[in-house]
């Protein structure tokens, strides 16, 4: 499938900047928008738009719900009949999946129960369920915990500028730097089956002890604001069948060597 115009909504966040910069490289002619620029392209065409916008907050998607609704659900609806397009790529999250901890329990196909999604979530699932039922040829991918250019938040962030640290020792994450991420996305664009969902993160779950153990002893937080557990187990077979996904364990050890100039 050659593409050859891309629009990236939310070109300019986390993700999105990492997005439209491989883009680029790939040869597309890549077109960013973020709230700013938007209107300006309402009822533009491209071969392929790929959504990376939307909140990434769940703590603030559980105070605010409208909010949330707007940035991550109702966002994407409209964006389906502001542009017109050949390919729909949504950025969604593993946080979708009722029991994230259960590798048996995150494979793409799992069903999900929408009364037991927090309100993060079960906007997010909203979101995918815009995109199956209004767009003709259409991928979503399922993200985890992100290392990257542009880190602003989560326990990595926390953890390599002293914050206080939100998560329990106990937890278990995956982690997947931005750009490999995007390159991904796009070997599953050219490569992948459309109409599909594809959970996109590195392979293995890393216990965050490990990665306390990666920092210096006298650079590490000694401030806890909370024990939360978060657990992941999130299965990467379907994906990796299209294209090799790195190791979370490789993709934080080497993102916390580079912080520290080691």
């Amino acid at each position: 499938m050659n593409h050859k115009s891309c629009l990236v909504i939310g070109g300019t966040g986390y993700v999105g900047a990492a997005i439209a910069q491989v883009a680029a490289q790939r040869g597309w002619t890549v077109t960013s928008v973020g709230r700013t620029e938007y209107a300006n392209y309402v009822g533009a065409q491209f071969d392929l738009l790929i959504n990376a916008n939307g909140n990434s907050s769940r703590f603030r998607a559980s105070q605010d719900l409208l909010f949330d609704f707007d940035a991550s659900a109702r966002t994407v609806y409209r964006s389906i009949h502001d542009f017109q397009f050949s390919h729909y790529a949504l950025i969604s999250t593993v946080d979708v999946y009722n029991d994230t901890s259960q590798l048996a329990m995150t494979s793409e196909d799992t069903p999900i129960e929408l009364s037991q999604l927090c309100p993060y979530a079960f906007h997010k699932r909203l979101a995918e369920l815009f995109v199956i039922r209004q767009c003709q040829r259409w991928q979503i991918f399922r993200l985890a915990q992100m290392v990257g250019t542009g880190l602003r938040k989560g326990p990595i962030f926390d953890l390599l500028h002293r914050k206080p640290l939100w998560i329990d020792d106990e937890s278990s994450l995956h982690y997947m730097h931005t750009r490999h991420v995007a390159d991904t996305i796009f070997d599953l664009v050219q490569r992948g089956d459309p109409d599909e969902i594809y959970n996109v993160c590195g392979t293995d779950c890393v216990p965050f002890r490990h990665v306390l153990d990666l920092i210096p002893p006298d650079q590490r937080p000694t401030e806890r604001a909370g024990r939360a557990r978060q657990m992941y187990h999130v299965n990467t077979d379907k994906t990796n069948h299209t294209c090799e996904l790195p190791e979370s364990w490789q993709e934080v050890r080497q993102f916390i060597a580079e912080h520290f100039g080691t």
